[in-house]
């Protein structure tokens, strides 16, 4: 998009954050909402609040360096408006988010966020974050990876370990592929 108003350039497609998903185990897929305009790259964890409800973080071309959420209470079939996230700065570039664990009597709610924490267009500062509320605030920032860092990847290992699987070097993002255990919390 080129302007406010929804101009697109190079043509009509217009491109947005969506999910697939199935209600029948894998038989049969269906297409959610879309969230439109100027977001892609999503990823998405549910909340616990014992409702299936799906918190989207996405890619955001506002151009406000900000990763953007979008709450969808029904499954995925209908999303909020796209909502900047002030905390998760980006330079336009995907992330990754996970449940780490769920809340109960013993153990607070933790949910991971990894990606290039940095302003303006250059993908650097790798930054590792936890919330303990939900998404609504990332207290805990841990540096990764100081230098040009891009896409990354993240899993929950059994003996509960962060695996990151993430693009960096020293001189640009795409030097290398990194693996990386972090021990939570840090």
């Amino acid at each position: 998009y080129d302007d406010p108003n929804g101009n697109v350039r190079n043509g009509p497609y217009e491109y947005g954050s969506h999910v697939i998903y199935s209600d029948d185990h894998g038989k049969t897929w269906e297409l959610g909402g879309t969230i439109r305009p100027k977001v892609n790259e999503c990823q998405m964890v549910e909340l616990a609040d014992g409702n299936g409800t799906l918190l989207m973080n996405m890619r955001s071309y506002f151009g406000r360096n900000r990763r953007t959420h979008s709450i969808s209470y029904d499954g995925g079939v209908t999303w909020t408006s796209p909502v900047d996230v002030d905390e998760l700065v980006e330079p336009v570039c995907q992330a990754s988010i996970l449940r780490y664990q769920w809340p109960d009597e013993a153990n607070k709610s933790v949910i991971a966020f990894l990606n290039p924490a940095s302003a303006g267009r250059v993908r650097h500062n790798l930054s590792l974050r936890i919330s303990y509320d939900e998404g609504k605030t990332w207290p805990r920032i841990k540096t990764i990876h100081a230098g040009p860092s891009a896409y990354s990847s993240m899993t929950k290992t059994k003996d509960g370990q962060l695996a990151l699987f993430y693009e960096a070097g020293e001189e640009n993002a795409y030097e290398t592929m990194v693996f990386q255990l972090v021990d939570v919390p840090f």
